[in-house]
């Protein structure tokens, strides 16, 4: 196993915020400029980073990571803890 982080693709980084497997992420200025790449740790400890992206596509990433991370207790439980009102759509005829 070696020392530095993971290299995976940012699909597969959202997909893991998506269900709650990372603890905390962050972002880091590319070699050049306009571009960022995003470390996120898992809750199993491991350091993944992904690619060099545009900034707009890292603002995106951000939100997602941001949305996903706030949404996954209701994703991996099924339990919502908030309050929705329920639309009942019946049947036509």
């Amino acid at each position: 196993m070696s020392d530095g982080p993971r290299f995976v693709h940012v699909s597969h980084l959202e997909g893991l915020a998506a269900v709650g497997m990372i603890k905390r992420y962050w972002f880091e200025d590319c070699d050049y400029p306009g571009a960022r790449r995003v470390h996120a740790i898992t809750i199993e400890g491991e350091h993944l980073v992904t690619k060099c992206i545009d900034e707009r596509g890292a603002k995106k990433v951000a939100l997602y990571m941001a949305e996903a991370g706030r949404l996954a207790p209701l994703v991996v439980t099924g339990v919502d803890t908030g309050e929705r009102e329920e639309v009942y759509v019946g049947d036509e005829e």
